[in-house]
């Protein structure tokens, strides 16, 4: 059942762009840390790009998201290709951030402790990162298996 998400569209697109362009405008602190934009350079066409992405938990320093376009969404595509420019969270800015793609066991603990921790936004998020998202231990798996969650570390 690996139904992950085309590239978003719609109500969606016009969501994540309005959060760059509130960030542009220093406002990134009204979003508590939900949300965070991250720069980085086309692969083929060597121009900046403005990505808002949805944090699912922060934790050691590291901030979780998921692709529900899987290693096929372009964001991350190019940033395997030439890394992160700069990471804007809230308020702060930093110069550049590591980035790891997670394995399914960690991926898995990640995707429990947003149910856990963020349950109104995994209620409403998860079903969208896979069709017939049930919340039952073994969705949550298929989940972590066949989806991608990546960790940022701020540099």
């Amino acid at each position: 059942m690996n139904q992950h998400q085309d590239r978003p569209s719609g109500l969606t697109k016009l969501s994540y762009d309005a959060f760059v362009w509130l960030y542009r405008l220093r406002l990134g602190f009204l979003f508590a840390g939900h949300v965070f934009v991250m720069a980085h350079h086309g692969r083929q066409s060597g121009k900046r790009y403005l990505s808002g992405l949805e944090r699912l938990v922060r934790s050691e320093g590291e901030l979780f998201v998921f692709s529900s376009r899987g290693r096929r969404a372009d964001w991350l595509r190019n940033t395997e290709a030439g890394g992160v420019d700069e990471l804007w969270d809230g308020r702060t800015r930093y110069d550049g951030a590591e980035f790891r793609v997670l394995e399914p066991d960690e991926a898995n603990d990640i995707l429990t402790r947003y149910e856990q921790e963020q349950p109104r936004y995994a209620k409403r998020n998860l079903p969208r990162m896979m069709a017939g998202y049930d919340f039952t231990d073994e969705m949550r798996r298929e989940l972590a298996e066949t989806g991608t969650v990546v960790a940022f570390r701020p540099g």
